[in-house]
């Protein structure tokens, strides 16, 4: 007999969700089949069989969550029974117990007072029934009835236009409108997913523990944004940001680095973490070695990891150890913004719109595109002087793009 158990996915990961099912109990699989879909933190996937043969138990049901290490199913091999469910025979005893009870209950209702009828249970009887008369049922349709109830509608006030006044549904949607009550507005109660939760958790260790400070530049992107109408590829801007953060850590390992207890670690490689948005939150694609590679490379890859996440396909490889994170809201025309640090990188930019302005060159008033970005950095590690070099030679990439593509 083989177990399929909730696997872990990531050092964060406690638990997962169970999302579906494909298979229940008594199904033949192979091996390397899909048997159920999962929800972690980050990703959906799914779970194989591990051996050919027949699934037994079903251990956890759709939505449940299950801790990490916890049993999903079991596969049974070619000739193995599954032990009897000793809850299931509990369950089967209770029920009995209950049409026991409840047939001696009413074995004494009709000792004490004989029913007409016997086969029906005491509060469906025709003396328990509200009265109908002929009249009620006349002056409105069953149709009418319906669409009453349902759009909370009093038949009293309705005028009926059918035969002898009786009410149709053209009256209960055209008369009844002015009768009908204002409606309130229902809560609506939406379960945290994994991903969610996991966001939440992060956020409180960041925001809470971290002691935040925040440096704004403003960049003259002009010539940034020319060169990038200039080459046929399809790139953004937000491409040759990444290439361009990437070329300045090098020069800046203080802030390519993360906190530890016991000791600061300047991480040797650089790898840029990109924030994307899912119908669920914020995941962060972490582009590798963002440093070795061409800002057409960047584009392509930030494009594919993007699509992965909105699919919830990411591996843990691709969205775990970021060693600098960048946000970028510049697409929902945000001019600028702060962003939360993302454990454990001790820096993370929020980068704004890249937008025509007004601004004063050589004391003439020109048209220049212009570019936000604050950094968040986590005082621990990055002090003021640190950031601000950081972001000075950050701005001499960004103000002298063939930099980035040389």
């Amino acid at each position: 007999m083989a177990e399929i158990i909730m696997p872990k996915m990531g050092d964060a990961m406690t638990e997962g969700k169970v999302v579906r099912w494909y298979k229940k109990a008594g199904d033949a699989v192979k091996k390397g089949e899909p048997v159920l879909e999962i929800e972690t933190d980050k990703v959906n996937l799914d779970l194989e069989a591990e051996q050919d043969g027949t699934v037994g138990e079903i251990a956890a049901d759709e939505g449940q969550m299950v801790p990490v290490g916890g049993r999903l199913a079991t596969i049974l091999g070619a000739g193995e029974k599954a032990p009897s469910p000793e809850p299931q025979r509990r369950a089967t005893d209770k029920k009995d117990s209950v049409k026991h009870t409840t047939g001696e209950y009413a074995e004494a209702i009709e000792t004490k007072g004989p029913r007409k009828d016997k086969s029906a249970p005491p509060e469906t009887t025709a003396a328990a029934r509200p009265p109908h008369s002929t009249e009620e049922r006349q002056r409105s349709s069953p149709l009418a009835r319906k669409m009453a109830r349902e759009l909370g509608v009093d038949l009293k006030g309705v005028q009926g236009s059918g035969p002898q006044g009786r009410i149709v549904a053209k009256d209960v949607l055209h008369g009844g409108q002015a009768l009908m009550p204002a409606r309130v507005a229902e809560d609506q109660t939406i379960p945290l997913s994994a991903m969610r939760r996991t966001i939440a958790k992060r956020l409180a260790e960041s925001i809470g523990p971290i002691p935040h400070f925040f440096l704004t530049a403003d960049y003259d992107v002009t010539n940034l944004v020319s060169l990038r109408s200039q080459i046929e590829e399809k790139t953004s801007i937000n491409d040759f940001i990444v290439r361009a953060v990437a070329l300045a850590l090098g020069k800046h390992p203080n802030v390519n680095a993360s906190w530890g207890e016991e000791a600061i670690t300047q991480h040797g490689e650089i790898h840029v973490g990109v924030a994307v948005s899912t119908p669920e939150g914020l995941i962060t694609p972490v582009v590798r070695n963002a440093d070795q590679k061409t800002v057409l490379q960047i584009a392509q890859e930030v494009r594919a990891l993007a699509e992965k996440a909105k699919n919830r396909k990411l591996v843990p490889n691709e969205y775990q150890g970021s060693t600098f994170t960048i946000s970028n809201l510049g697409a929902w025309g945000i001019e600028d913004f702060t962003a939360i640090i993302n454990p454990p990188n001790v820096a993370i930019l929020a980068v704004g719109a890249a937008e025509a302005r007004a601004v004063v060159v050589e004391r003439q008033i020109v048209v220049r595109d212009r570019m936000k970005v604050t950094m968040s950095c986590d005082h621990r590690v990055v002090d003021g002087a640190a950031g601000a070099d950081f972001l000075k030679t950050l701005r001499e990439l960004v103000e002298h793009p063939v930099r980035l593509i040389l």
